[in-house]
């Protein structure tokens, strides 16, 4: 049995799922939202192998596991119990718990653990793991404290960019006539991360456990995300760059990744961050990359 977490709607999920039917191979969706009203949880934290997880009245024993893909994770369901903050954020602590607890002692072929997702969520420490084990990344600033943004501007040539330090919203370029007041004193309630600005060539790696395919994306946008004509193309990547990509997903304990890089203009590749849930169906269709093939691969094979 392979478990995919995520939603039945999502183009990723089904296209992993329409794979493992075709290939028949037992397979069912985990939907948190659906937790814990129509999926229910048993498991003895002193053997695994006894538990079972029901989703809508069909029982997968926890020993019938064979992998897990895990593409979406929507969390677990907050409720408010009669106008009870306390019972609610209870109540809540201990379906989190429960789940999670599960997830993490669950010892089966994950693409990606739960641990792996903790480290992406954040994105400052698996950075900081980057740069403890000598991989290139950019100068980067998590701060709430406005007074610190002049003397970075100053230190990286007065061209910076800033993202969320968690994720979701695109990247945008600052200068100092962009950096206004307002999104000033907006720090002290939101810290945010800000970093050189690279100016170089977007890469997206798609990295297996044993392949390794790169793209490169040519784009007129600062964030290649909002860029819908976008261009993607093959290319080869230098052996210490693969080296380097395989040294990326040990460090933050990931089986599969699509890891952002940048190739300056002095030629050095700067790591950005990893993903552990890419996209790939379009860089699939574009470059003809067997991307699914390979994520099927390791979710059946473990290889």
């Amino acid at each position: 049995m392979i478990i995919i977490i995520g939603d039945n709607k999502d183009i990723h999920s089904n296209r992993v799922a329409n794979k493992l039917k075709n290939l028949k191979e037992d397979f069912c969706f985990l939907d948190t939202r659906f937790y814990p009203e129509n999926v229910l949880i048993n498991w003895y934290p002193d053997n695994t192998e006894l538990g079972y997880i029901k989703i809508k009245n069909k029982k997968i024993l926890l020993k019938d596991i064979k992998s897990i893909y895990w593409r979406n994770y929507f969390g677990i369901k907050y409720e408010q119990i009669e106008n009870n903050n306390y019972m609610s954020e209870i109540t809540y602590k201990e379906r989190k718990s429960a789940l999670t607890g599960l997830f993490y002692s669950l010892k089966t072929n994950w693409f990606n653990s739960i641990e792996a997702f903790e480290i992406h969520q954040k994105k400052a420490y698996a950075l900081h793991l980057m740069k403890k084990n000598n991989i290139r990344i950019p100068r980067t600033l998590i701060t709430n404290d406005k007074n610190s943004i002049e003397d970075f501007f100053e230190i990286n040539n007065g061209e910076i960019i800033v993202k969320p330090v968690q994720g979701g919203a695109y990247t945008e370029k600052l200068s100092k006539k962009t950096l206004t007041k307002e999104r000033l004193n907006s720090l002290k309630q939101i810290p945010a991360q800000f970093q050189e600005y690279i100016d170089g060539i977007d890469i997206r790696v798609y990295a297996f456990k044993k392949d390794i395919f790169a793209v490169k994306i040519n784009s007129n946008t600062i964030d290649f995300r909002e860029d819908k004509s976008a261009e993607l193309t093959k290319i080869e990547l230098p052996q210490k760059v693969i080296n380097d990509c395989y040294k990326v997903m040990d460090i933050l304990k990931l089986k599969y990744s699509g890891i952002d890089i940048r190739l300056n203009k002095r030629g050095e590749y700067v790591f950005i961050e990893a993903n552990p849930a890419p996209m790939f169906i379009y860089a699939e269709k574009v470059t003809k990359y067997p991307l699914t093939e390979s994520l099927i691969n390791l979710l059946i094979n473990n290889a």
